[in-house]
């Protein structure tokens, strides 16, 4: 399990700090000291040994740099904290440092009660160069809200049901507490970068620096208010003193936004400003500084902006006609935005490979402990539960066992989400390795895709079928499926020539046959859960599945008769021969709520229902920010937190329930069983 840092305020530790080699203690007194000033990463091996800090030390803008410890064998007795004097560092943590502007700082570190500094001299990069560091950001971004996304969608969930741990959404459903998943990536990192960026590139006129800045602000605090609502204002004290805005408010700001790049991208003020900087893959990893490509994912990001309009905000077919004319213009010139790792360093790692990103103490994913839900596996991909030889490993779509490798078992297993594991002999390792060599997205030397061509293709045809062309929703939605089958390596002129072999060819049109026959036999719901396939590991996937309001026959929401979630053409469970003919995907799979949300797991699920807040309609909607991480007082003013007497912060676990503003009740689509509250 990882373990919980506590950040500390500065200030306090002003009296009692000295510019003097740092000295962290951990057993039994042991020394061994190690210059710093030379590396980014140390390790010792030594339980009981005594790290000892430069004086000073010297890091570069733009970058990271460990600067204590990583223990292989034995515990520190207690955490050791950092903290910086100023913004030249942008944030210490989990001891990792990370650099933004020039200049000097003191970091101060305490262990065991003691409190020592030393001075970190932080010097210029390349010009620009804290254009990289954002564009890093970005993925960092994206990577860590779909990584609390793939659980709260019930894609993943793990063996265990506590309530104890870290992260609520990952083993344990009870959000009552203040346990919460940090968003520093929004407030301390990515942001505060925007600006700065923006600040030197208007300072030096490089203006194609200066779009490809508030660009990746834009896709950012989209990240962002669609996990928390209400957030900080975009300033230099949005983490010191913060203000918070309305998500009515940020949405307001991204729609002008958004229009005003676009505009910005078509002028020539803009993109052939003599004093724009020429840039290349290290200052720009996404694009190498091309503009036409930038402005290409803008129009991505507008497309992904007003599919929030659908189905609930503004479905009228002006604004589905709209959505339909961006994504063509971001698909024109189209280009997957990828931040690409190497794979060859701690630092250099995917976050979504199997070993420990740099950043991994803080935002590093759990899928060594995770498992597929009953609901993804079984229900979207089709799985087979049968323990016959032929059938072990196999679902009906390709895409399961590229996306995930059958564990020791052969057998494509499963949970209900946060059911917790019953069968004591069952290990972890008899289920589906998500570290598979065939995903893209989970290998070392994998990446962060910042959207995709098949994302772009299931907003055109959500678009398409709102505006009642379902032709044409079929079609972009098949092709979008085929592009996404594509990213897995699964191209379909190639399966189909047999190339591939008869097996794999047999699966692939069988899978499309049952799934995506034809337009005639249509529905909202193809559409929905073969994006939710396509988004795995995607920030939409959640997203999704809010703007539909977990659209389920369970909960009795529907979307015109349409139940978007309950999914048709399960497989029957029969193993005693090779059933994956369409005879045998006859049954049904209903999303329903996750085991113990809100409550203790020994709570059952017949006293589900029993009053309001244990509706079936008592969906988590949006995540709440921790007063830790944010200022208290403007969390009891939104309704987030309440204190009590003794100055304690208790969380309103109503505030989870409200829905975004993109997911209220539209009477003309939706319907809904019971009373739930939609505000």
């Amino acid at each position: 399990m990882k373990r919980l840092f506590t950040i500390l305020c500065a200030w306090g530790f002003l009296s009692i700090c000295v510019a003097q080699d740092a000295h962290f203690y951990l057993k039994n007194g042991v020394q061994l000291t190690r210059d710093l000033s030379t590396i980014d990463s140390i390790t010792y091996v030594k339980p009981d040994a005594e790290v000892v800090l430069p004086a000073s030390y010297t890091l570069t803008a733009g970058s990271s740099a460990r600067l204590s410890y990583m223990i292989s064998t034995g515990v520190a007795e207690e955490p050791i904290t950092f903290m910086s004097t100023n913004g030249n560092i942008a944030y210490v943590y989990n001891d990792i440092l990370y650099a933004r502007g020039a200049g000097e700082c003191i970091v101060y570190t305490t262990y065991k009660g003691v409190t020592s500094s030393c001075v970190v001299k932080v010097e210029p990069a390349r010009k620009m160069e804290s254009l990289a560091t954002l564009a890093s950001y970005a993925a960092l971004a994206t990577f860590s809200t779909s990584e609390i996304g793939v659980y709260l969608s019930q894609a993943l969930t793990t063996l265990a049901k506590t309530q104890t741990a870290l992260y609520p959404y990952r083993n344990g459903w009870n959000f009552g507490n203040d346990i919460h998943p940090y968003i520093s990536w929004y407030n301390r990192l990515a942001i505060p970068t925007a600006l700065q960026v923006k600040s030197e590139a208007q300072a030096h006129g490089h203006k194609n620096v200066e779009l490809i800045a508030r660009t990746i602000q834009l896709m950012v605090t989209m990240l962002a208010t669609d996990l928390y609502g209400e957030l900080p204002k975009a300033d230099l004290d949005m983490y010191i003193a913060p203000t918070y805005q309305t998500q009515q408010q940020i949405y307001d700001w991204m729609y002008q936004e958004v229009e005003d790049l676009l505009a910005a991208y078509q002028s020539s003020d803009w993109v052939n400003c003599p004093s724009n900087l020429a840039l290349d893959t290290q200052l720009d990893p996404i694009y190498g500084g091309n503009l036409s490509k930038w402005a290409s994912y803008c129009q991505a990001l507008k497309a992904r902006l007003w599919l929030r309009k659908l189905p609930n905000w503004d479905n009228t077919a002006a604004t589905c006609q709209k959505i339909i004319a961006t994504v063509n213009a971001a698909l024109t010139n189209w280009q997957d935005p990828l931040y690409i790792y190497s794979g060859d360093s701690y630092g250099t790692s995917c976050p979504w490979g199997p070993s420990s990103p740099w950043y991994g103490g803080i935002w590093g994913n759990d899928l060594d402990l995770s498992v597929p839900t009953t609901f993804f596996l079984h229900g979207i991909l089709g799985s087979i539960d049968g323990t016959y030889l032929p059938t072990r490993g196999y679902a009906l779509d390709p895409r399961a066992a590229r996306m995930m490798a059958s564990g020791n078992s052969q057998v494509l297993l499963h949970l209900e989400s946060n059911a917790g594991i019953e069968d004591l002999y069952t290990t972890l390792a008899n289920f589906p390795n998500l570290y598979s060599s065939s995903n893209p997205y989970t290998q070392n030397s994998g990446y962060v895709a910042l959207m995709t061509k098949e994302e772009l293709l299931f907003i055109k045809a959500e678009a398409q079928y709102w505006a009642g062309d379902i032709q044409g929703a079929y079609e972009s939605t098949l092709a979008a499926t085929k592009v996404n089958m594509e990213r897995y390596g699964l191209d379909e002129s190639e399966i189909l020539s047999g190339a591939l072999g008869s097996n794999l060819k047999n699966q692939y049109e069988r899978f499309f046959s049952i799934k995506l026959p034809n337009a005639a036999q249509f529905t909202l719901a193809d559409l929905m859960q073969q994006k939710y396939a396509a988004m795995y590991l995607q920030p939409e996937q959640w997203t999704d599945m809010r703007r539909y309001n977990y659209s389920s026959s369970t909960n009795g929401i529907a979307y015109k008769g349409v139940y978007v979630y309950d999914v048709k053409h399960v497989h029957n469970g029969r193993n005693s021969q090779f059933n994956n003919d369409a005879a045998n995907f006859c049954l049904t799979y209903s999303l329903h709520r996750p085991y113990n949300l809100y409550e203790p797991y020994w709570w059952t699920a017949e006293n589900f229902g029993i009053n309001a807040s244990l509706s079936p309609n008592a969906w988590v909607m949006r995540l709440n920010p921790s007063p830790s991480e944010y200022s208290l007082t403007e969390l009891q003013r939104l309704g987030y937190y309440t204190v009590d007497a003794s100055g304690n912060a208790e969380l309103n676990p109503s505030i989870l329930t409200k829905r975004m503003i993109w997911a209220q009740k539209n009477a003309n689509v939706v319907t809904c069983a019971d009373n739930t509250p939609w505000k």
